[in-house]
């Protein structure tokens, strides 16, 4: 490739905002709800909120995380009142994903807080609609990319073992 140092700085960036974005979600925030939540909390909820019924399976591999991640997060946002597990109506060995009551108002605040935030950012940082539109269409390729790498890497680990 004739613009690998290009290609490398592109690298360095996804890792900068890897940090700072792991750095911000070490931080707990209200949302605009009286839970105080992680970042990972919240994105839970919407990974459920967008699939209601996921399974926890379905949900570890959204997430890209372990089964036992899953199971803690799962855990803790019953223990909190904003997930509720279902037997599946066909196959009551399936347990199903659903946001409680309390869960759909916290989803909807956080859904609220991103596009306040980010609608401030957008202001600030004055990108152009097409600086956007390119910005999306590298990540979007880059993490397509990765989505696939991973899912043959987990395939063949499974092989493996």
């Amino acid at each position: 490739m004739k613009d690998m140092k290009e290609a490398i700085r592109l690298m360095e960036n996804l890792y900068s905002v890897e940090r700072m974005v792991s750095a911000m979600e070490k931080e707990p925030k209200h949302y605009g709800t009286e839970e105080l939540l992680y970042s990972n909390e919240v994105h839970t909820l919407k990974a459920v909120a967008q699939q209601e019924g996921i399974t926890q399976k379905e949900l570890t591999d959204k997430m890209f995380r372990t089964k036992g991640a899953t199971s803690v997060m799962i855990k803790k946002l019953e223990k909190k009142g904003l997930i509720a597990r279902r037997e599946d109506e066909k196959d009551a060995r399936v347990l199903r994903l659903y946001l409680t009551e309390q869960g759909k108002r916290v989803h909807k605040c956080h859904l609220e807080y991103d596009e306040k935030v980010i609608g401030s950012w957008m202001e600030e940082l004055n990108f152009s609609p097409e600086e956007i539109e390119g910005t999306n269409q590298v990540l979007e390729k880059y993490i397509g990319y990765v989505e696939k790498w991973m899912v043959q890497k987990h395939r063949l680990t499974e092989e493996n073992s």
